[in-house]
């Protein structure tokens, strides 16, 4: 399904109300992690954890629920209706995925609930909204190009809500990371040459611009941080991780369906390149040597950085920076400055140097017998 062309009657949403509108999500969301440190749901240490004492979990309820509030708010004040079948079906995946994540959060339940909750979500996002096919139909024809096209963006907004899922094990390391990312994507798609009116701008999803969604997730990730870091008080939990992987996939998607001749299908992966090499990167490893995928561990990257000595707060800086790196390339590349090929090797330079690090001081920190 390709988006819907932009109705020049439709009103772009003007900038004083959707600042409040922000502010609100903001507090909203704050208030609501607050209440979450009270719910008695505690991540006590593991073999794979970061942290040393039992720690509240679950504040991404307050992220997730804060969001799904105010896109609704969001299209009234842009003069739309307060859903449609995109938008519907974004926010109702997202629900559909926190409530599961949440009651994991609760209860652990089997990976492969999680894994088949992770799958439904994903399906009803590609099924209501858009998502790229436009190549795939020129070379396979329309029928197989949308069929396949709907498959490869379900598998890779499963791998995508995993990836930052498994990244989330440090204090502020992905809930910073993709609050960022969304405002680099908010303010790429509201400057951009892509279409749309002032607040509405960028691809549209549903009828209303990518550019607004991307700062509302960051307002609402925003509300949460300052519980998270420097200092963890509390944790996303999965109902956080898991929501803010298949939104920003989502945005991801939506980029590259709106922009099929364009280079906007570029911009998630490039600022994400730190989250994605690093889940690969140990994913590859630990397969090569016959360890089990499905295993909880303490391989990545980022958990290997702070075994090698580097502070947590330390390696959680270097991931925002990548982001930022991948941001101010992404901006090169949308405005026709940059190749999207060399702009993948640029963001694959630091995460090579970034690996190199690690694994020295690493080998540093804990010499061969």
């Amino acid at each position: 399904m390709s988006n819907p062309p932009i109705d020049p009657t439709v009103p772009a949403l003007a900038a004083g109300p959707f600042v409040v509108l922000l502010a609100a999500t903001w507090a909203a969301a704050a208030l609501m992690v607050a209440g979450a440190m009270r719910l008695g749901v505690i991540d006590h240490p593991g073999h794979r954890s970061s942290h040393t004492r039992p720690t509240p979990k679950g504040g991404g309820i307050g992220i997730v629920l804060a969001f799904v509030a105010a896109v609704p708010v969001a299209r009234l004040l842009g003069g739309l209706p307060p859903l449609d079948g995109p938008v519907a079906g974004l926010l109702g995946a997202t629900i559909l995925l926190g409530g599961v994540s949440w009651l994991d959060d609760v209860h652990q339940w089997p990976p492969v609930l999680k894994l088949a909750a992770q799958f439904a979500a994903a399906i009803l996002v590609v099924a209501t909204g858009p998502y790229p096919h436009g190549v795939l139909s020129l070379i396979v024809g329309d029928v197989p190009g949308a069929v396949l096209g709907g498959v490869l963006s379900v598998l890779g907004l499963v791998y995508l809500t995993n990836a930052v899922n498994f990244m989330d094990g440090l204090n502020g390391l992905i809930s910073g990371a993709v609050m960022l990312a969304c405002l680099v994507l908010g303010g790429l798609m509201l400057g951009g040459p892509m279409p749309g009116g002032p607040m509405l701008g960028g691809p549209m999803l549903g009828g209303m611009g990518l550019g607004a969604m991307a700062l509302i997730l960051a307002a609402a990730l925003a509300g949460f941080l300052p519980f998270n870091f420097p200092v963890g008080r509390i944790f996303m939990g999965d109902v956080g991780s898991q929501s803010c992987g298949l939104l920003i996939g989502a945005f991801g998607l939506a980029c590259a369906a709106g922009q099929p001749a364009g280079a906007a299908w570029s911009a998630v992966p490039l600022m994400l390149a730190g989250v994605l090499y690093d889940v690969t990167y140990t994913l590859v490893r630990r397969w090569r040597r016959g360890a089990r995928l499905m295993e909880s561990h303490r391989e990545h990257l980022y958990q290997l950085a702070t075994t090698g000595g580097l502070s947590p707060v330390a390696v959680t800086l270097v991931q925002w920076g990548f982001v930022l790196w991948g941001g101010g390339i992404a901006l090169l590349v949308t405005r026709g400055r940059l190749a999207a090929v060399t702009a993948m090797g640029l963001v694959l330079l630091p995460q090579l140097g970034w690996t190199w690090l690690v694994r020295h001081r690493l080998r540093r920190a804990v010499p061969r017998a």
